[in-house]
């Protein structure tokens, strides 16, 4: 698992983000697993929190077999996720690691 980094979503953008979450998850599900193997990615998560102070944070993660690529940015559904990553999130953290992986 990689870890990408943590994103605040800005105010009144939530529900923008969510839906678009829930498109990639469904509708869009298959156009948006297609661009994994350019980016050498085998799972892709974004997860949700609310913090202390109201506001909403997500973390994404990723699995790969090695070392994630970059995304494809001709591809249009990338574009769109990064149009939408940009009206609704702002970066609240440089990229981390993990530091504890469990499996059974």
């Amino acid at each position: 698992m990689h870890f990408s980094r943590i994103f605040k979503v800005k105010e009144g953008k939530l529900e923008k983000f969510k839906d678009w979450m829930h498109q990639l998850s469904t509708s869009r599900r298959e156009e948006a697993i297609a661009t994994f193997a350019h980016e050498r990615i085998t799972r892709e998560v974004f997860v949700l929190f609310q913090g202390a102070d109201g506001s909403h944070y997500v973390v994404g993660l990723n699995e790969a077999s090695d070392t994630p690529g970059e995304s494809d940015p001709s591809a249009p559904i990338n574009q769109e996720h990064t149009a939408i990553k940009e009206e609704c999130l702002e970066s609240f953290s440089k990229s981390g690691e993990v530091l504890m992986d469990l499996k059974s």
